[in-house]
């Protein structure tokens, strides 16, 4: 009984020793940590017996110093069982091992590549990308070389072009220690030298540097982390910086060229992407080549801290390459046979080539090339074992019975369900990304394509045809939109704001004011450039309702101070001795009161009037400033009105008004308007001046070029540009310029969004509809519609962007390409339209001809009751297909509703909705 009870009590305790927790624990680099937790936790999930293997993840520097080290300098134990990081193990650090009385070997486990990123337009480098040579590149981020635009870079780059002269290159640069900084560093010390430009480099070399500061830098951006250098990329114009090539290729940053040793220029990505396998591409390479040259050194033990594969040879050789270790002690001797076991697991699988190796890719690194594994060699020739040693854990890589299930095998067989489900969402993950990029191929063909944008509210009815007929006479589902809500918040929505990270709202805008210099300020010091491109002019009018048998002549004259009084409330009566003078024949009662209408919110025809009168009388009559909006007088003769139709309806339903309004409106309303005295003293109204050939209002356009008002650039400050009081005898002396806002850079647009927009810019700067007149603009003169395409011209379009192109007679086959606006492709809305409108011209005519009198018959108390009957049922019968038509427009824009609704989004891509 005694001894069975003796055998019970051992049996106890082997039980309690086997079920006591079996832990390895590592710290260092955080680039593998997410491969090491990866292998780790499919170790635990794995094995029968209760071991837990554990990572921190805090860089190179802090890994080798608590592997190392129980405290500063304390080199008698580490706190880890291993370190890892991308660069060796300092001389420092290895020495005091040695002092210590302490050993360790560097187990390369891994490649990566740094990689030279950068954020220029890719429409101003050139289409064969960015290249840097190692004393161009080593200038820039010494802080030598501090503008894209000079001399030397030019040398590699003849491509390059349109890159605004002085502009900064954004440099950033790591804050605190880390492994990409040594290694670009490293670089370009041994790049430099082997070029022969060694003082171009003053930095130095380690993962700490002292950069260029504030205030002879301001170009220098420190950042923190890889997340801080990736933000800098992503969200600065015209930087550049470097980061783990894998990160960088993941967020689709535009890279820089190296030239490497063998005078190849490449990119990382060209140098992953050669060779017949990721273990023979231009990174692995750079290991070869360093063990070939014996940079490698053949004792795992020994002082690596001078290894780097910077400037390896090769034709594809990427001249960046870090190495990742693993750092393991050489004196297991005072470890259980179980824990050394199990470390010596672990890295067996991180360095097996159909089991960790296999896996470095999906965390964006290279395998080693067999030449640097040499990890058997290491475990057998370098390490001292616990006394008795022998291989306890096994793996188990296929079923394998009784075996299989000892205590100590890694099996593949077991699992856990955590670690199951992370594996099936992975598979789903992967099956909805194929089912993603199919669908982003469908759409390439055929998605729909939305374009937006906001302004001015003039030109809202042209956009809209503009747009209708683009949408009709497209294959490929366009959605184009247009909201009026005035230039002011036109120009607010395309230059965004700060909360928004000056997003714009909108595809383009449009205002008839150029951009306010606040807000193109506020872009430049983002680093956005914007265009001013002048699609139509308009004359701002001044209208009365004098009735015509009081004026005594033609028209009304108010020269220019006049007029400033009269709006300006100082002269408030039509009789006023002054007005008198000029218009003898006028014959208006005593006292009558000037109406004055004026516009309440800002309008770019108050801006118009205002700037004009400011212009001409300032000090002379006229004391409200100018501007969108300005402190009108407050008497009883002053009317406030809102928008165009206001303005409108004060004119033609107040006796003795007198308003400013766009000047084809008023020629629609047939409004009395006041004769103005242009610069040359020819006194005529708009009207008669739009008449003249060339027009009076083209020809304050071509003035406007000729005499310089209009900047010789479009991505300039046009906020003074005006078109008041121009030389000319047909001039009209109030002419606004209607603008298309566009940013220069559409690179990162939507590329069938860009192309969208492309096409629209096509049709509304050259007119092609011809629909400028129809709206009531003046088309610019061949001089302002040249300036609008140099403007266009500059625009820098999404690489491999597809344009859309016109059918404008039939085209066998390419005109039935998905990319095609073709005008023989139409909707039965805009024919049923066009015949509505066509029937109601007939009966306008009609009408015409039966309103003139008719032959008296019988003498003059005769009335014709015929003629008068016909005339109203022809109006009856105007006023039934009117109704109809708008019936039919409000079908149109229900249906057009539900389609967009239903099938497509209004907002921006990549936006919230606003």
């Amino acid at each position: 009984m005694r001894m069975r009870l003796v055998e019970v009590v051992a049996a106890i305790a082997a039980h309690g020793a086997a079920a006591q927790t079996l832990e390895v624990e590592g710290s260092g680099t955080t680039n593998p940590s997410k491969f090491f937790w990866h292998i780790m936790d499919s170790f635990m999930a794995m094995t029968r017996r209760d071991i837990r293997l554990t990572y921190r993840a805090v860089g190179s520097s802090t890994g080798q110093r608590e592997f190392t080290q129980s405290s500063d300098n304390d080199y008698t134990a580490g706190l880890t069982d291993f370190g890892s990081g991308d660069i060796p193990m300092t001389n420092a650090r290895w020495q005091g091992l040695q002092t210590a009385g302490r050993g360790a070997v560097h187990v390369p486990f891994a490649l990566g590549a740094i990689g030279i990123f950068h954020s220029v337009p890719e429409g101003e480098v050139g289409a064969q990308g960015l290249k840097l040579k190692p004393c161009v590149l080593a200038k820039i981020f010494s802080g030598a070389i501090t503008e894209w635009t000079d001399p030397e870079i030019a040398v590699d780059n003849p491509g390059m072009a349109g890159i605004p002269a002085g502009t900064k290159i954004q440099v950033g640069h790591r804050n605190l220690g880390s492994s990409s900084t040594s290694g670009v560093s490293g670089y370009l010390v041994a790049a430099t030298a082997a070029a022969g430009c060694t003082t171009d480099w003053t930095l130095g070399s380690g993962s700490t540097l002292t950069w260029p500061t504030a205030p002879t830098h301001t170009n220098f951006h420190p950042v923190e982390g890889s997340g801080g250098m990736t933000t800098h990329i992503a969200s600065t114009k015209y930087a550049i910086g470097y980061i783990d090539a894998g990160h960088g290729h993941q967020r689709g940053f535009s890279e820089v060229h190296l030239q490497n040793p063998a005078g190849t220029w490449l990119t990382s990505k060209m140098a992953m992407e050669s060779g017949a396998s990721p273990a023979q591409n231009g990174i692995a390479a750079a290991g070869a080549q360093a063990v070939t040259a014996g940079t490698i050194p053949a004792d795992a033990a020994a002082d690596w801290s001078a290894v780097n594969l910077y400037n390896q040879g090769g034709s594809d050789t990427w001249p960046i390459v870090l190495v990742s270790y693993i750092y393991v002690t050489t004196d297991m001797s005072s470890w259980s046979v179980d824990k050394a076991s199990l470390l010596k697991a672990f890295v067996d699988y991180v360095t097996d080539a159909t089991k960790g190796q296999a896996l470095l890719a999906e965390y964006s690194f290279n395998p080693v090339p067999s030449q640097m594994n040499t990890w058997a060699t290491v475990w057998s020739s370098k390490i001292t074992k616990p006394a008795g040693y022998a291989d306890v854990f096994s793996f188990e890589d296929s079923t394998n019975a009784w075996t299989g299930q000892g205590l100590n095998v890694i099996s593949v067989k077991r699992n856990t369900y955590s670690l199951w489900r992370a594996h099936e969402l992975e598979l789903a993950n992967e099956a909805l990304e194929a089912r993603v990029q199919a669908l982003e191929q469908h759409l390439d063909d055929f998605g729909v394509v939305p374009l937006h944008g906001s302004g001015t509210t003039n030109p809202r009815n042209w956009f809209a045809q503009v747009m209708k007929q683009m949408e009709h006479r497209a294959r490929a589902p366009l959605l184009l939109t247009y909201r009026a809500v005035g230039s002011s918040t036109g120009q607010k929505e395309f230059t965004g704001q700060a909360s928004s990270g000056w997003a714009s709202y909108n595809h383009f805008g449009a205002g008839d004011i150029p951009m306010t210099q606040e807000r193109f300020d506020s872009m430049a010091a983002q680093g956005i450039t914007m265009l001013h491109l002048p699609f139509a002019l308009s004359a701002i009018g001044i209208f009365h309702s004098v009735p015509a048998g009081e004026l005594g002549s033609a028209s009304l004259q108010l020269p220019d101070c006049l007029l400033a009084r009269v709006f300006g409330g100082e002269i408030t009566t039509w009789d006023h001795p002054d007005i008198k003078a000029v218009n003898p024949g006028l014959t208006v009662p005593a006292g009558t009161v000037i109406k004055v209408g004026h516009r309440t919110a800002g309008s770019s025809s108050t801006t118009g009037l205002t700037s004009y009168l400011k212009q001409k009388c300032e000090g002379n009559g006229w004391t409200l400033g100018s501007g969108s909006t300005v402190t009108w007088p407050t008497s009883s003769g002053f009317t406030p009105v809102q928008g165009s139709q206001g303005m409108q309806q004060h004119i033609s339903d107040t006796p003795y008004a007198i308003g400013y309004l766009d000047a084809g409106h008023g020629h629609q309303y047939g409004f009395g308007e006041i004769a103005l005295k242009n610069k040359a003293g020819r006194t005529r109204t708009s009207k008669e001046s739009m008449a003249l050939s060339p027009s009076g209002v083209q020809e304050a356009g071509t003035q406007g070029v000729n005499s310089g008002t209009f900047p010789s650039l479009p991505n300039v400050d046009w906020s003074a540009v005006n078109l008041y009081d121009m030389e000319g005898d047909n001039t009209w002396p109030i002419v606004l310029v209607s603008y298309l806002y566009v940013r220069k850079d559409q690179t990162k647009t939507n590329p069938k969004t860009a192309a969208a927009l492309q096409a629209f810019l096509q049709v509304i700067l050259n007119d092609e509809e011809g629909l400028a007149a129809e709206f009531l603009f003046t088309p610019p003169s061949a001089a302002v519609k040249a300036v609008a395409q140099a403007g266009a011209d500059q625009i820098l379009y999404p690489a491999g962007m597809k344009s859309f192109a016109f059918e404008s007679s039939t085209a066998a086959y390419t005109g039935m390409g998905d990319n095609i606006i073709s005008v023989k492709r139409t909707a039965f809305d805009d024919y049923q339209r066009d015949l509505l409108f066509k029937e109601v011209d007939a009966m306008k005519s009609q009408l015409a001809q039966l309103a003139q009198p008719a032959p008296q018959v019988g003498g003059d108390d005769d009335d014709d009751e015929g003629s008068t009957g016909t005339a109203a049922l022809a109006v009856a019968i105007i006023a039934a297909v009117l109704a109809a038509m708008a019936l039919l427009v409000g079908c149109f824009a229900y249906s057009k509703g539900r389609s967009a609704a239903a099938g497509a989004s209004g907002t921006m891509l990549g936006r919230p909705e606003v």
